[in-house]
């Protein structure tokens, strides 16, 4: 049954294993076929040097026969060869005349029946494998011949001789044994040399998830350089994709830090009017409530997009200037605050209208939460603001205890808060700051003529 298409079969096993495994199984394969190659190469060899044997033995009894008077053929007793000699030696002669009957047979096959064996051609030297009734195994080479007497009659002979196979079966074993024994310890060494070298070839893919580990128990940040042409591109696509998912969780904390920060202001103007209900004005409410889901819905936008789009709204400053700090002194009211402002009315921002609502709502509530009595506020656009190339400048100062190190770049990273002196989370700086920078602009930290901080804002078109 085949898989669904788009779907792949799992396969277990880790890869070194089901290499090693494969390449047994083809090394087993490989031995397997070179031992039964070798084993009949060397049981070939050593019977065709049996039938060497047997032809040699053959033609010394063809060479021993003698002739009588009776017109038939004698040989020795003794024979050069003292196997035929010795009853039971594995070695036997006979001589046949042509009624088949034994004219001569060796002593050491006294007492055997061996097997008659007429070879079809004359003067043809014929091999055959006989076996016994005792279950003895016999080679025999038989060679027919026409005799002719000093009379001039001929008459037919066989001369046959036979060899037991049991020494050549013995050493047919004893090469099986040398070869199994040697297979063996040759597939062992291929094998432990295979470890070796598997080993060795994994290492980057073993270093790999080693480190694939340390990143899921948040040891480690990213998988490491230096891996081989192989691996290089995925551990590089794994590091990109590793830095999205870091880069994009890291956005949704920061953007919900963000709209818990942003939520303060118009939440606490609506906690203001709900503390006076003979003077709730359900404008003021209504504004409230429209600006808290306006800025949950650029808090969405930029944890889904990573930032506003540029270059395509602008947003007039002046009006959301004054209701910001309509607001803030509603929530402030009982902290005499002196407003200072100085607001050109054609101020323009290069923006949505949710980017600077957060520039200046943050930068507002910090001068209003650490003033005494006094915040400036000073919004100007063209050249006089950033050059030749236009654009919005933002300057909001107080006259508050001030920063400690203006200088210092850290005031600006998010959870870094420049006083304890009243409550927060340090992220309202870090905020404008990655909106500033987004935009290309460029916001620097300052002692303010009024006595506090001074924080300025410049942003081209």
């Amino acid at each position: 049954m085949e898989a669904p298409q788009g779907k792949r079969m799992k396969v277990g096993g880790s890869l070194s294993t089901r290499v090693l495994t494969a390449a047994t199984l083809l090394l087993m394969i490989f031995f397997g076929l070179a031992f039964a190659a070798l084993d009949i190469a060397f049981r070939r060899a050593a019977e065709r040097s049996l039938e060497d044997v047997l032809e040699s033995q053959v033609l010394g009894l063809l060479a021993a026969a003698d002739p009588d008077q009776s017109g038939m053929l004698n040989l020795p007793p003794d024979l050069p060869e003292p196997k035929f000699s010795r009853p039971g030696s594995g070695l036997y002669g006979r001589l046949i005349d042509d009624q088949e009957e034994t004219v001569w047979i060796s002593r050491s096959a006294v007492g055997m029946r061996l097997p008659a064996f007429i070879p079809a051609t004359p003067g043809r030297i014929e091999f055959r494998r006989f076996s016994l009734a005792d279950g003895t195994d016999l080679m025999s080479a038989a060679l027919r011949i026409e005799w002719e007497f000093s009379d001039g009659q001929l008459a037919p002979f066989v001369f046959s001789v036979s060899s037991s196979l049991d020494s050549l079966m013995a050493q047919v074993r004893r090469y099986r044994n040398w070869l199994s024994g040697g297979f063996a310890a040759l597939v062992l060494i291929l094998i432990g040399a295979q470890i070796l070298v598997l080993r060795f070839l994994l290492r980057p893919l073993q270093q790999a998830e080693e480190e694939v580990r340390e990143i899921e128990a948040g040891a480690r940040r990213r998988l490491s350089e230096g891996y081989p042409t192989e691996i290089e591109a995925r551990s590089s696509s794994v590091n990109m994709l590793i830095d999205s998912e870091r880069a994009r969780s890291e956005r949704y904390r920061e953007s919900l830090d963000n709209l818990a920060h942003s939520l303060k202001t118009p939440l606490a103007v609506i906690r203001t009017q709900a503390e006076s209900p003979d003077r709730i004005d359900p404008d003021i409410v209504e504004e409230q409530v429209a600006t808290m889901q306006g800025i949950v819905d650029y808090q969405l936008q930029r944890a889904t997009t990573g930032g506003a789009p540029l270059g395509r709204k602008h947003t007039k400053a002046l009006p959301l200037a004054r209701s910001l700090l309509d607001a803030l002194s509603k929530v402030y009211r009982e902290k005499p605050v002196r407003i200072d402002r100085d607001l050109e009315s054609d101020a323009v921002f290069p923006g949505g209208r949710g980017d600077l609502t957060e520039i200046l709502g943050n930068l507002l509530d910090n001068a209003f939460k650490f003033c005494r009595q006094r915040v400036r506020l000073c919004i100007s656009t063209g050249s006089a603001a950033v050059g030749t190339g236009g654009g919005i400048e933002i300057l909001v100062e107080d006259d508050g205890p001030g920063l400690p190190d203006t200088n210092s770049p850290r005031l600006l990273e998010r959870g870094v808060r420049g006083t304890q002196r009243a409550p927060g989370q340090g992220i309202g700086l870090a905020v404008v700051r990655d909106i500033v920078e987004a935009y290309g602009g460029e916001i620097t930290l300052a002692r303010s003529t009024l006595g506090g901080a001074a924080i300025r804002v410049t942003i081209g078109t």
